[in-house]
């Protein structure tokens, strides 16, 4: 079985030139992604740690810096909003400083790493994992700031209901959202269209749904659903709702129509009868929409009547002798 052979030369070279060890121990370990502690302290400052617990000319460096590449790999992942970038920083500063205190001690490094480890649990918790007003997150994966490019307004999203069904619209996002984020709802009718300035003002507050039992056909259109932050909007998604009209929903709404008219006051005459043409167009809602569609009725029923009616008087009128 083949075994990594140590570089000669890192120790054969003399005290001055030392400052290439951490190079060569660096060969010495297994390729990795970087993480937090790699990002945030140098070669030279991890070795000094291991050569605080064991001592500069012992053999053990290289398993000592595996130690401490194992112990902090669940944290090579980790994310956070780059406002919180420095207070990440001093969490791994503080670690090497505690790490090399801990050696001087001659607390052995199998003990003190997973200590460090374990303290920084709770610092690493507090620290927000960046919302989309930062544009900006921190990755230990690559110690680099990496650009959020989370468009601010959402795409028009299609629904697709029939009339009676029930409507659920839920805003949703691709990235975290503060505990205290405010919602807010808009509509406008018909249109689709992102110009909030077209839009009213539906539900303020914590709500981040709407529920629409049953579906009708006003409420066809765009809904905007505005996630804010105290005076930060963070994103806005947009639903196009599109109502399919059932038949029976027509008939019914039809039939509501005529008893409303027939038994409201002004549907009948002072003396419960019912109101002529000129009486009907004489009210000040004449033109209302329920009145137009009476009279559209009316004047279809009585241009079938009369086609009934003439159609028997020459019927009648051929059969004679």
């Amino acid at each position: 079985m083949s075994r990594r052979v140590p570089c000669p030369l890192c120790w054969a070279m003399p005290a001055a030139s030392q400052l290439l060890l951490p190079l060569c121990l660096g060969l010495l370990l297994p390729p990795r992604a970087p993480g937090c502690l790699d990002c945030f302290s140098t070669p030279q400052q991890r070795l000094r740690v291991c050569q605080f617990f064991l001592g500069h000319a012992s053999s053990r460096h290289v398993a000592c810096l595996g130690a401490l590449q194992a112990a902090f790999l669940p944290h090579a992942q980790l994310v956070v909003g780059v406002a919180e970038m420095e207070k990440l920083k001093d969490v791994f500063s503080n670690v090497i400083f505690s790490l090399e205190q801990k050696g001087m001690a001659k607390v052995p490094y199998q003990v003190a790493v997973p200590e460090a480890v374990a303290r920084i649990q709770p610092e690493l918790a507090q620290l927000k994992p960046g919302y989309q007003k930062d544009a900006q997150v921190y990755k230990c994966a690559s110690c680099s700031r990496v650009e959020c490019q989370l468009p601010l307004d959402c795409p028009v999203e299609d629904v697709w209901k029939n009339e009676g069904e029930r409507t659920t619209l839920t805003c949703r996002v691709p990235f975290q959202t503060p505990p205290d984020v405010r919602h807010s709802w808009k509509f406008v009718k018909d249109l689709r269209t992102r110009d909030l300035s077209l839009f009213r003002d539906l539900h303020p507050g914590a709500s981040s749904s709407i529920v629409l039992r049953p579906t009708r056909g006003s409420h066809r259109g765009t809904y905007a659903c505005q996630l804010a932050q105290e005076d930060d909007v963070l994103a806005r998604n947009y639903f196009y709702l599109n109502v399919t009209a059932s038949s029976q929903g027509a008939e019914t709404e039809l039939q509501d129509m005529f008893r409303a008219v027939l038994q409201s006051p002004a549907g009948r005459g002072a003396e419960g009868r019912l109101p002529g043409l000129s009486e009907l167009l004489a009210e000040p809602d004449s033109l209302h929409k329920r009145n137009v569609v009476l009279l559209m009725v009316g004047l279809a029923l009585s241009a079938l009547l009369g086609t009934l009616l003439l159609g028997g008087v020459c019927r009648w009128a051929m059969g004679r002798p």
